[in-house]
């Protein structure tokens, strides 16, 4: 009847380790995906903050500059971010080249992993930076 292919216990055993590398950091790719939303609604809420503030009169020099330092470290958040989605989109890649060009790729997918991972430490602890400046922000104009 036809020329089918025949997969052999060890193809199918491959197919599913490629599956199973790849399918990880796309799980992953969500999560990020899930903090750049709160990082770009942050920054829109920034933005549309300074557009009140000049619509009322003049932004005092301490609140703008204040309003500055946050935007640049959620700017500086998304930028990490990004480069980690970036890092995990090339690590499924090479997930899913590895065994289909026969190629042992396991320290470059591992230094893509890591990297990726530190790209995520970084964005997280500039947004934590940006969380605590606006606390910091509160504290001051609830005393004032």
């Amino acid at each position: 009847m036809g020329d089918g292919v025949t997969l052999s216990g060890s193809d199918l055993l491959t197919i599913e380790r490629t599956l199973q590398l790849a399918i990880a950091p796309a799980f992953l790719l969500s999560g990020v995906f899930a903090l750049l939303t709160l990082l770009t609604n942050r920054l829109q809420r920034l933005a549309e903050l300074r557009d009140e503030m000049r619509h009322d009169g003049n932004i005092p020099p301490a609140e703008r500059r204040m309003l500055a330092r946050r935007a640049r470290m959620i700017y500086r958040a998304i930028t990490c971010t990004i480069v980690t989605a970036v890092l995990l989109c090339v690590l499924v890649i090479a997930g899913f080249l590895e065994p289909l060009a026969g190629v042992t790729a396991g320290t470059h997918v591992a230094g893509l992993l890591v990297g990726a991972m530190a790209m995520l430490t970084a964005g997280i602890c500039f947004f934590l930076a940006e969380v605590l400046v606006s606390a910091a922000s509160l504290r001051l104009n609830d005393e004032l």
